[in-house]
């Protein structure tokens, strides 16, 4: 965890981190988990929801910049019991890239406690 970040609850968030969080990579274990979680076999799978291989051979089913797939209207995923190892390890506080963490906090964290908080992390 960063040193000016701290667990939110993820299910008060918009869910940023399947909207804009980047990338989710599938190995193929992944693949074969969601396959049979969606009665599908792997090719069917493939054909239907890998969105991206890149040059070194990586499958992703979400592309950087876009709402993740298996998101649904009511912000939940769909394969929650079967998600990729991506997303299983994801948490914005403890991401490099600290957008996501930001906007999830400026909804669910009260203005004057985050400025609280910014003021202490300067000292």
């Amino acid at each position: 965890m960063s040193d000016d970040s701290r667990p939110l609850d993820c299910l008060r968030c918009p869910a940023f981190c399947c909207k804009i969080a980047g990338y989710v990579e599938v190995s193929e274990y992944d693949i074969r988990r969601l396959a049979k979680f969606l009665g599908l076999t792997k090719s069917e799978f493939e054909a239907k929801h890998i969105v991206e291989r890149t040059r070194r051979g990586k499958k992703h089913i979400k592309a950087e910049y876009e709402t993740c797939q298996f998101l649904d209207s009511k912000r939940r995923c769909t394969v929650y019991e079967a998600r990729p190892t991506d997303c299983r390890g994801y948490y914005c506080w403890d991401a490099e890239d600290q957008s996501v963490y930001r906007a999830a906090a400026f909804i669910q964290v009260p203005v004057r406690t985050q400025q609280k908080e910014d003021r202490e992390n300067r000292k």
